[in-house]
């Protein structure tokens, strides 16, 4: 989940630039004098941009389902569903991913947005055209200096998309939760029998047991669990070593693919039939040290 969100979170990032770029085109067009009879055609082109919007997300998180595929309960399992929902809702209570946005999510999404707003130089080579490694040396002051000229109200216009995208994402988070608690019941029902549901419930009554039910789900997005990704890049620097071994020790068992020029007469002749090309096209189109061009083979390398 907490990578559901982090995706998310860049995804709802770049709604606020579009609709800003889609708000300075209308204002170019009002400046050329353009606008007369268009605002039925922008309405359009709007509901056009936003059904396409909604069929890539659709496609997008489509592929979890097919990802995780999903066996059906049991006839004992849907009897265990409703104690699972009894569960659910004890360790997801109503309210559980606003808790989520205000403790963690938004604080995130600030230190994010606020990496941009950090150095000056990051938006100034943007809006001025400069080559960022020809900003490096300017001092911090002249820096901001001339962003202040370029986009005085960048800082401002960022904090403001921070609140926005937070804001979108505390109304994502309140309309997947009841699908996400249901979801979690029908997980507790494969997991746990009868017996050890109604066990646990009694143990969710009393004091102790009813803030672990609360605290068990939201403490995964603890920044003390969040922070430990910064053990990340230690570790991959430690297992990359025996990771290169490991792929170069596969490239040795297993054979690698052919060029055109490697196959046979037959094979040649097939593949041209199957991708619908000539022979010279395809052979010129392979490729050459990582690129694309002519590669002639000699004939008695191929047999």
């Amino acid at each position: 989940m907490r990578t559901v969100a982090f995706t998310l979170a860049l995804a709802l990032s770049a709604a606020p630039l579009a609709a800003q770029d889609a708000e300075e085109e209308r204002v170019d067009l009002a400046e050329d004098g353009e606008t007369g009879d268009s605002a039925p055609m922008d309405w359009d082109e709007d509901s056009q941009a936003m059904a396409e919007f909604e069929r890539q997300m659709s496609e997008s998180f489509a592929m979890f389902s097919d990802l995780f595929k999903v066996d059906p309960l049991t006839p004992e399992q849907e009897a265990r569903l409703p104690l699972a929902g009894e569960m659910a809702l004890e360790i997801m209570p109503e309210g559980t991913f606003a808790t989520v946005m205000e403790d963690t999510m938004g604080p995130m999404m600030g230190a994010i947005m606020g990496a941009v707003t950090a150095d000056p130089r990051l938006r100034l080579a943007e809006v001025s055209g400069v080559d960022a490694r020809d900003l490096a040396a300017l001092e911090d002051e002249a820096a901001q200096e001339a962003l202040d000229i370029y986009d005085p109200a960048f800082e401002q216009r960022t904090e403001r998309m921070t609140e926005v995208i937070v804001e979108m994402m505390g109304q994502l988070f309140d309309a997947i939760e009841p699908s996400y608690r249901e979801a979690y019941a029908r997980a507790l029902a494969t997991r746990f029998d009868a017996a050890e549901m109604r066990e646990l419930l009694a143990f969710f009554e009393t004091p102790t047991g009813g803030k672990f039910a609360r605290e068990s789900l939201l403490v995964q997005y603890d920044p003390q669990m969040l922070g430990v990704m910064e053990q990340m890049g230690p570790a991959m620097v430690e297992i990359m070593p025996s990771m290169i071994e490991g792929i170069a020790a596969l490239e040795a068992d297993i054979a690698s693919e052919r060029r055109f020029g490697e196959l046979s007469a037959a094979e040649r002749a097939r593949a041209s039939r199957l991708i619908g090309k000539p022979e010279a096209e395809l052979d010129a189109l392979q490729p050459v040290d990582g690129e694309t061009g002519p590669q002639k083979t000699d004939a008695a390398e191929i047999s």
